[in-house]
């Protein structure tokens, strides 16, 4: 007698490939999850090598030169592993060193950090702040977080055409025709040694901020163009002369109903801010009815003593 041999019928194979298909769909993100904690772990590991390579390489730094390494660029590092790059690559006051918002071969490694942040901490000012150094007032003129130790001041009230005489030594500063533009400017590529308003501010910070200065100079055109609310695109030039008109963006300590005052160019324009905002090219400008407000960079320990 013969048996006869069955086979999976229809159904069953069908359900066995629906079981299968179910396990795929249960097992596939469970297994993906673990291939991405296992390459977030290493992505981490990654970045501790890369700290421990930079730790070895200060103090290889410190026995070969006895000094301590200031800046990374000092160092050479010796790491053989996945690239890392971090935004924040810091050697802290003690030389232990700091790194956040680091990539591992262009892998964001999220909410990780090596070593700990022990930089100073400074005071953060934001644009239009008003401030005091050395009895004159000032507006902060550029946003400033809490690792800078600079601040950029724009003096409230401006030097007078009376103190650019006193400050320039009386020589005065022509305007009665468009080569001695460059006289009256901060300073140019052609004529920086002659420029009468940069002999009055630079003598008036020397008189008003002794040695605390890092830059010196006038608010720009520029500045006032991308910085402050003026849209260069509507600038209307009539009869000679041009001007932007001020918007409601415009801050109010940007300009003064009281004056009008110049500011610096790269060229020989003597653009400047009216007492109702606007900003006016002068072919002519008349010489005593004009400031200027000069900008300071200083320190934020010189601000706060």
């Amino acid at each position: 007698m013969y048996k006869t041999k069955k086979g999976f019928t229809l159904i069953e194979l069908i359900a066995v490939l629906v079981i299968m298909a179910i396990i795929a769909l249960i097992a596939t993100p469970l297994v993906m999850n673990i291939i991405r904690k296992a390459r977030v772990a290493a992505d981490k590991r990654s970045v501790d090598a890369y700290g421990r390579s930079i730790e070895l390489a200060i103090s290889s730094h410190l026995l070969d030169t006895g000094k301590f390494a200031t800046s990374i660029e000092q160092l050479t590092i010796e790491y053989s592993g996945d690239k890392v790059e971090c935004e924040t690559t810091q050697i802290n006051p003690d030389s232990s060193i700091f790194l956040s918002n680091c990539k591992v071969n262009n892998r964001e490694v999220t909410n990780y950090t090596y070593g700990t942040d022990k930089s100073p901490s400074y005071a953060a000012y934001s644009v239009g702040d008003e401030v005091t150094y050395n009895g004159v007032d000032y507006y902060v003129l550029k946003d400033s977080g809490t690792k800078d130790n600079v601040v950029t001041l724009l003096k409230a009230e401006p030097l007078s055409y009376e103190e650019v005489q006193i400050y320039s030594s009386g020589t005065g500063a022509n305007t009665s025709n468009q080569n001695d533009y460059g006289g009256m400017q901060y300073g140019t590529t052609s004529d920086y040694s002659t420029s009468y308003v940069k002999q009055a501010v630079d003598a008036w910070a020397t008189d008003k901020v002794p040695g605390e200065i890092i830059t010196l100079r006038l608010l720009t055109y520029d500045e006032l163009i991308m910085n402050f609310g003026y849209n260069n695109s509507q600038k209307s030039c009539v009869g000679g002369g041009c001007f932007h008109a001020k918007n409601d963006s415009v801050p109010i300590w940007i300009y003064n109903s009281q004056y009008k005052y110049w500011t610096m160019t790269g060229d020989y324009k003597l653009w400047n801010v009216y007492s109702n905002g606007d900003i006016y090219d002068d072919a002519f400008p008349s010489k005593s009815t004009y400031t200027v407000r000069p900008v300071i960079t200083i320190s934020k320990s010189a601000l706060s003593s």
